[in-house]
């Protein structure tokens, strides 16, 4: 499967994008953007399960809920969250939703809606209002779209990748995707959005299940800082413009895989920006009982602030990984485990293995590492994403609404 990096959301047939200046974000830059299907698409979400939800969301939801999980446009910007913003933050969302339809005329419940940074504060509706009829005005199926730009925060590059799969010698189908995220990234999504499209045919039913098989396996997997947001989103829309159906297990299995891979991709790119990060951590966890034990072992090691500042001063101090497994409840055997770094063998079955030091030393200077934890419990794995904890993220936070 080949991944293609100079193309997004616009790379499947049918759909445009664009992006706008409503002046929410203070620097100038590009901080409203718009997702487009010129055909009815199915859709589906994955939303944050932090228990302050954004105004957004909330929105989102219902209108999933009363279109029958079907959506034609995603309206977004960046800049502010409209989250803890009480009933001024969900009339803002209500009526930027309106405003979109109207521009777009489609229905309003097949609009949804996505915001992203400084929570507490309200949109600038009406400078938004004027700057919506501009962005669909410049709707394109371009990959150069400005999407990417508009809903950027602190993220220092666009996230953006696509494919496309062939279910048979005639019929193939594209996925393209966009995302944003650096800081407060943790398991079970993070300050972090993505809009996925898909010119395959697919019901409902099969397109919610197979995204949240390729979140479990990509946005819940990764962490950068131990903080799940507000406003964390993940959406699809699959509007069957290729006239590749998905209708066999087999084709969904294909889908899956696929769309798993993208944002597998895209979830690995949140974590090598992260705010202030030097260093990229791959996690493997093998030989666990089930995949969610696994998960949590490597949950528990990829945020844990003794190892993620260890590999940020390149210190081969691996007993901190070790404490950390020990902090998942996960179901194991201690005396069972063994971890590698980089293939070299530390610890294994209640004892510290022989290893030259300089070696460990220079492994853990890299500015990707790769460790291996085997539980010996099983036949289920995992992989988990993580980089280390820097000055510059404090400083990046510190700072943050200032």
């Amino acid at each position: 499967m080949n991944l293609l990096y100079d193309s997004s959301v616009t790379f499947p047939e049918g759909f445009t994008a664009g992006g706008g200046i409503a002046g929410i974000k203070a620097n100038g830059q590009y901080d409203l953007g718009l997702v487009f299907s010129q055909k009815p698409a199915v859709a589906a979400a994955v939303f944050t399960r932090n228990r302050f939800k954004a105004a957004p969301i909330y929105v989102s939801k219902r209108n999933l809920a009363k279109s029958g999980s079907k959506a034609r446009a995603i309206i977004v910007n960046s800049g502010c969250a409209n989250a803890l913003t009480g009933k001024a933050g969900l009339k803002s969302a209500e009526k930027t939703v309106a405003e979109v339809a109207k521009q777009l005329r489609i229905p309003r419940d097949q609009v949804l809606v996505a915001s992203t940074g400084v929570i507490g504060r309200q949109l600038p509706v009406v400078a938004m209002h004027q700057t919506i009829p501009d962005v669909v005005a410049g709707l394109t199926s371009e990959p150069d779209n400005h999407f990417a730009q508009s809903i950027m925060t602190t993220d220092k590059f666009p996230k953006q990748v696509a494919v496309e799969v062939a279910l048979s010698k005639k019929a193939k189908f594209r996925i393209g995707a966009t995302a944003k995220g650096a800081g407060m990234i943790h398991p079970n999504m993070a300050t972090m959005l993505c809009f996925v499209t898909t010119d395959a045919g697919i019901n409902s039913k099969n397109l919610a299940s197979a995204l949240s098989y390729a979140v479990d396996r990509s946005f819940n997997s990764i962490t950068v800082d131990g903080d799940t947001s507000t406003n964390d989103s993940v959406f699809v829309l699959a509007n069957g413009a290729s006239g590749a159906k998905i209708k066999t297990a087999g084709d969904y299995r294909t889908f899956r895989d696929a769309l798993a891979a993208v944002l597998k991709e895209l979830a690995m790119m949140i974590v090598r920006d992260g705010e202030g990060a030097t260093r990229f951590v791959k996690v493997n966890v093998e030989n666990a009982a089930t995949f969610e034990e696994a998960v949590k072992v490597g949950r528990a090691v990829g945020v844990s602030p003794l190892v993620k500042t260890a590999i940020f001063g390149g210190d081969p101090n691996w007993g901190r990984v070790v404490s950390a497994v020990g902090n998942s409840d996960a179901k194991y055997d201690p005396a069972k485990v063994e971890l590698k770094v980089q293939g070299i063998s530390v610890y294994r079955k209640n004892e510290p293995q022989q290893f030259d030091l300089r070696i460990l030393e220079d492994l853990f200077a890299r500015k990707e590492i790769e460790m291996t934890i085997r539980l010996n419990s099983g036949k289920e794995s995992a992989e988990v994403y993580t980089c280390d904890l820097s000055y510059d993220y404090v400083k990046i936070n510190g700072e943050y609404t200032t």
